[in-house]
């Protein structure tokens, strides 16, 4: 795969990362407003807890890691920039974690509509959705946010159809989708190594519980 494309495809996965902790501010701003509707409510995590002022902090931290990891790689790429790359996506999942266990505590103290659980519930899905992509992509390609192309001599974490390793922004959103839809590796492609396994293990049982929890929840409120 040409390096070139390579990294802007990374570029892409990142944006995209970027994304989740837009999106759950988004989300705590509506269970905000689905607390100030309740007459009464007995919330145990209200608007202004420490978990919630956490949550946006984190989002602030994830703006530093990603202005000095630009940096850094103008600079200087190398395995430092990696590194920082590696921070923002452990951040970002942090504050995405530390979100959705927010949600849980939120939608079993409040009574939300069905229509703001489906919202929640689709806007969680993006998260880890994107957060998963990042995973994906980070581990498949070695050379990725140091400023070096892939090396032909890697091992990746994903064996795509026909026996090819590294593929474009499109493969790996296919991939991530599709593996969150069936909670398993689409047809015709392969997990290789213990750590592309652990993570779609992750996913799998992550999504499995969204659509357990708020979705379900979601469709038994609906009237």
């Amino acid at each position: 795969m040409n390096p070139q494309h390579t990294q802007q495809d990374g570029a892409g996965v990142v944006l995209v990362l970027l994304l989740s902790p837009l999106i759950n501010l988004g989300i705590n701003r509506a269970l905000d407003h689905g607390w100030h509707q309740q007459s009464n409510p007995q919330v145990a995590v209200a608007p202004g807890h420490w978990l919630f002022g956490l949550a946006t902090l984190l989002v602030a931290v994830i703006a530093a890691v990603l202005v000095l990891w630009l940096l850094q790689r103008q600079l200087r790429p190398g395995r430092r920039a990696r590194r920082l790359l590696e921070l923002l996506g452990a951040i970002t999942t942090l504050q995405a974690l530390l979100n959705g266990a927010l949600v849980l505590i939120a939608i079993s103290a409040l009574q939300l509509g069905s229509v703001q659980l489906l919202l929640i519930g689709t806007g969680l899905y993006a998260v880890l959705n994107a957060i998963a992509l990042f995973w994906y992509w980070y581990l498949d390609h070695p050379g990725f946010g140091s400023g070096q192309g892939p090396s032909s001599t890697r091992e990746g974490v994903i064996v795509f159809p026909e026996g090819e390793r590294g593929g474009t922004l499109l493969d790996y959103i296919y991939f991530t989708v599709l593996s969150s839809n069936t909670l398993g590796p689409p047809e015709n492609h392969q997990l290789h190594g213990a750590a592309g396994k652990v993570l779609q293990l992750l996913q799998s049982s992550v999504m499995l519980g969204l659509l357990v929890i708020v979705v379900a929840r979601a469709i038994n409120t609906l009237g």
